[in-house]
């Protein structure tokens, strides 16, 4: 597979992934938690992404974090001013402290009230992107601190396994919904994100392959473990490991499947993916009162998310990479930036 078609094939991953999230808000099915899933396909992506990144092709971290402020805080400010501004238009009462919090990725740590969930303020999808940067910082820091690839690895694997015994304690100690609500703590969801970045290194080190349909049939089985009728234990416990071996294979899938994730549609949700996830959720709390309902919303999110793609999100990752990055080649050509998150 070339250079592009791994590029392309990563997007359609990533339009996958917002796919499913917007399903799941806008068709309430009730048999299949689609949107949880589409967020740990991401997840999976960014583990992978981050260690190629790190720990193969070692970019300095100037670059790093360069290149991660220029892809996420100018659309995310945007976003969280104009989630304010809806609110306080619509007499909502939310705290000013909630917006803050949500700009430094704290908010599902603080303030514990009100209730992240039932906050006026539509901010409860970043919980994810609060454990992406989590993550991507903690996973700076062992750059530093760790040389050899297979001490990374093991690390990545024990924190994988860590968050596994933290969520098994919590679902036993815990009330159904508390539980629900405890699965979006960083400590919680960051298994997907290290098994996926562990895996990578590990295969990296072996040079090994797997069969071409093994993304697609591992991709499948883990649909399967996010349909509500089965334990909610699989998505912690099995899943980190069936979409973190498929999304490290992916550019070796059968041709079909990797055509599907490179039809164009899909991958142009995806190169706009993280502009859609950010404002879907403004459409996502008040689709009941436009017209056409969640129907409307759906459209609506991928709209307004490729409008803030184009006006705000690329422009601004443009300019920022040019005028601060170290590395010149993201300084000439910033599209190359979206092999990584």
């Amino acid at each position: 597979m070339t250079s592009t078609n791994r590029i392309d094939v990563l997007d359609g991953w990533r339009g996958l992934a917002i796919l499913l999230v917007l399903v799941g808000h806008f068709t309430f099915s009730g048999w299949i938690w689609e949107e949880r899933m589409g967020v740990d396909v991401f997840f999976v992506l960014s583990g992978l992404l981050i260690s190629k990144i790190l720990f193969i092709d070692r970019i300095g971290l100037k670059d790093f974090y360069v290149r991660r402020v220029s892809r996420v805080i100018p659309a995310l400010v945007v976003f969280l001013c104009a989630a304010a501004f809806v609110s306080a238009l619509l007499k909502y009462d939310f705290k000013i402290i909630e917006f803050f919090a949500s700009l430094f990725f704290i908010r599902t740590y603080f303030p514990a009230t009100p209730e992240y969930f039932t906050s006026p303020l539509p901010t409860g999808h970043l919980w994810s992107l609060s454990v992406e940067e989590h993550s991507y910082v903690l996973m700076s820091f062992m750059a530093v601190y760790l040389i050899a690839r297979g001490k990374v690895a093991f690390l990545l694997m024990a924190i994988y396994a860590l968050s596994v015994v933290v969520n098994l304690v919590n679902f036993n100690r815990l009330e159904d919904q508390a539980f629900v609500y405890s699965l979006i703590r960083t400590e919680s969801a960051i298994g997907f994100i290290a098994f996926s970045g562990g895996y990578s290194l590990i295969k990296a080190e072996m040079d090994f392959k797997l069969p071409a349909y093994t993304a697609p049939f591992l991709l499948l089985l883990a649909a399967i473990c996010y349909i509500d009728a089965l334990p909610i234990w699989l998505t912690f416990t099995l899943c980190p490991v069936l979409l973190g071996i498929a999304v490290n294979h992916l550019t070796e899938s059968a041709q079909t499947f990797s055509s599907l994730l490179m039809l164009k549609p899909m991958r142009q949700l995806g190169i706009m993916s993280y502009s859609i996830y950010l404002w879907q959720q403004i459409f996502y709390k008040l689709y009941y009162a436009l017209p056409g309902g969640p129907v409307t919303g759906f459209v609506l999110s991928i709209i307004v998310g490729a409008g803030s793609f184009y006006i705000i999100e690329n422009p601004l990752r443009h300019y920022i990479n040019r005028r601060w990055s170290p590395n010149p080649v993201y300084r000439r050509n910033i599209d190359l930036c979206n092999v990584s998150n």
